[in-house]
């Protein structure tokens, strides 16, 4: 499934007019897969759709992934070939979603970056966020536990504005 959807977003609005990538509103690009394919599928085709379909140089794309998500670094580094270097790990706050309130779906992301160049210094506004693959595998319980779900699932975004940009 795809969507194009309108989002108004105002929990980051004081960062509106002070950086040079926050939008109160924006377009958001989606694709989405319940239970048909799962992270090998999202970023192979995530990268497909960048270096071939939109022309981005890939020595300037940088992808993220969650902390300890070890398969989704191996599958950018090793089937992808971005280079350890350029795959950054980052913590709960920047590459995990959800469970929209205390408990419910919910997993680890992988974002890909773009380097828009080094005559940008400040190094929040260098690398731009352009794509966000979501690969909801967890049921958050009550309790804090995190038991994986049977069917998968993949809720991506790319900002329709960033990507234009670009």
């Amino acid at each position: 499934a795809t969507t194009c959807q309108k989002c108004f977003r105002t929990s980051d609005i004081d960062n509106v007019g002070y950086t040079a990538r926050h939008h109160t509103f924006f377009e958001m690009l989606g694709n989405f897969s319940f239970g048909d394919y799962f992270k090998r599928e999202a970023i192979h085709w995530a990268w497909e759709f960048v270096t071939t379909v939109l022309h981005l140089e890939a020595d300037r794309l940088y992808p993220t992934v969650f902390e300890n998500d070890d398969e989704a670094f191996g599958i950018w580094e090793k089937e992808i070939g971005v280079p350890a270097s350029r795959i950054q790990r980052k913590g709960r706050e920047d590459n995990f979603w959800g469970p929209v309130g205390g408990s419910g779906p919910c997993g680890p992301c992988s974002e890909i970056l773009y380097d828009q160049g080094s005559h940008i210094k400040e190094q929040d506004d260098r690398y731009l966020e352009i794509w966000n693959l979501v690969f909801v595998q967890f049921d958050a319980q009550p309790d804090g536990s995190y038991p994986e779900i049977a069917r998968k699932s993949i809720d991506t975004g790319a900002g329709l504005e960033r990507i234009t940009a670009v």
